[in-house]
């Protein structure tokens, strides 16, 4: 069960990318949270990967448009109630920055006052 070890009440996911520097089509649905904004909660494994830590964020209020997954060129609307949840990787503190680094992705998350 993962345990919770902090908790942000506004963050936004300010970049997302893939490791291996390729883009793919898998890919592109985490680049639609890019700029969203909401609260951050990081959680720290204790049974499957002990020490590794993952982030999911809810999104609220400030919505963002981006492109919808089937249609291009539409858009849609990422806002309140919609989360975003990473896999389990390394968790770096940079003040007002997490950066988390997964096997295949890398996010940096900006934390606001």
């Amino acid at each position: 069960m993962p345990r919770l070890i902090r908790q942000y009440e506004r963050a936004v996911l300010e970049s997302a990318v893939r490791s291996d520097g390729n883009a793919g089509d898998y890919w592109e649905w985490r680049e639609r949270y890019v700029g969203a904004e909401g609260v951050l909660s990081v959680y720290e494994s204790t049974s499957k990967a002990p020490g590794k830590c993952f982030i999911r964020m809810e999104y609220y209020g400030g919505y963002k448009l981006a492109p919808a997954d089937d249609t291009p060129g539409e858009l849609e609307i990422v806002g309140e109630g919609r989360f975003f949840t990473t896999s389990l990787g390394d968790l770096t503190d940079a003040g007002d920055q997490l950066w988390l680094t997964t096997r295949n992705s890398e996010y940096i998350f900006k934390l606001i006052e």
